[in-house]
């Protein structure tokens, strides 16, 4: 009964916090626009407007959804890292290389692609896994300082060794076909990159809820202290829980590519890493409910995209929004009378109860 009305509490938090940051985001239009009715009409119901439009909230999911499956994984032991950001842009740069350079049948060829760029994401993520578990570094500094040095590296394979000379701009040779993923919605881009997404979703839930590695990994997040000493090899778990959180976001920048871009032309990471942490939080660190969390600030951003085209609001709205979100939802001390009253009642009412063996935290 305890846990039931907790996760409530926990949902009832998280709507509570994402109304308030669209309430503030509405007064700012209000004051900023000459006409914020029809600026705050464009921003709710124009991504429902058109085929397109519906179809942009779809696509912008796919990454998002990658990226805040990544982040959950983290989350779950307590890892603060931005790895998702540099794995993501590098399992785009190693898909691109390898799909160039290597000729395989329609299907196999993405799915290969796909699967090497998660290996390299992984790889993204040892350094600033082994540093957190072995000298407990500081895991956001780490992975922010060595996306630069991931970025870096992507941009010098880019120049000399998959740029075609006769593109116009920066940009790799075109994609193979054969490498491409589907579409699955005519006059969208919607492609099967989001099927992929969502049985990762499945996988991701199924470990870290239905194995040992799993709850190793959550045991490590609530009490890290305690799992050490219960046998718990934090070392492994810490360092595990970075390289898996690599490999997702690896398999989804292969899958961005691959889905949506006939070339690599990325300089920079694309910003995907920072929003999947959002959407992990507005999950509450739950994999299954994160698609929902990458659905909501993937219409959002489309939302603030058509209100910037047809207003004079700019499309930084959105960040507004992560950022209120980020910080409420973040604050413990936020609601924390309401879930105290709900503990305490519950409490009550078991030991009125008699002889219930649930505990309470």
């Amino acid at each position: 009964m305890l846990k039931r009305k907790e996760a409530v509490f926990m949902a009832l938090r998280t709507l509570i916090v994402v109304a308030i940051a669209i309430i503030i985001v509405f007064v700012i239009i209000i004051l900023v626009s000459d006409e914020p009715m029809e600026a705050i009409r464009q921003f709710i119901t124009g991504p429902l407007s058109t085929r397109r439009r519906m179809g942009n909230v779809v696509e912008a999911m796919i990454p998002l959804t990658f990226t805040g499956l990544a982040a959950c994984i983290m989350f779950q032991a307590k890892q603060f890292s931005l790895i998702g950001d540099g794995a993501f842009f590098t399992g785009a740069m190693t898909a691109a290389v390898f799909t160039l350079n290597t000729k395989l049948p329609a299907g196999l060829h993405s799915m290969a692609a796909i699967l090497l760029s998660g290996i390299a994401g992984a790889v993204c993520g040892v350094l600033p896994g082994y540093l957190k578990a072995k000298w407990n570094t500081n895991e956001f500094v780490v992975s922010m300082m060595f996306n630069s040095i991931l970025v870096y590296f992507g941009v010098f394979v880019l120049l000399n060794i998959i740029r075609d000379p006769n593109s116009g701009f920066l940009a790799s040779h075109i994609i193979p076909e054969t490498a491409k993923l589907g579409k699955l919605a005519e006059k969208t881009n919607i492609h099967f990159g989001l099927i992929i997404s969502l049985v990762m979703t499945f996988f991701v839930y199924a470990f870290l809820y239905k194995t040992k590695w799993g709850f190793s990994i959550r045991m490590v997040g609530i009490n890290p202290r305690f799992s050490k000493h219960s046998g718990i090899n934090t070392f492994i778990v810490v360092l595990m829980c970075q390289v898996l959180g690599g490999f997702v976001a690896g398999m989804g920048g292969s899958v961005e590519l691959l889905g949506m871009y006939d070339r690599f032309q990325w300089q920079d990471t694309p910003g995907f890493g920072f929003d999947g942490m959002t959407v992990a939080i507005l999950a509450g660190n739950n994999p299954a409910l994160v698609p929902i969390g990458a659905l909501f600030l993937a219409y959002i951003r489309v939302g603030t995209d058509v209100m910037a085209r047809t207003s004079n609001v700019p499309n930084e709205a959105i960040y507004i929004i992560q950022g209120i979100v980020m910080i409420l939802i973040t604050a413990n001390a936020f609601l924390s009378n309401w879930r105290h009253r709900i503990v305490v009642s519950s409490a009550k009412k078991i030991e009125e109860d008699g002889g219930a063996h649930e505990s309470v935290v």
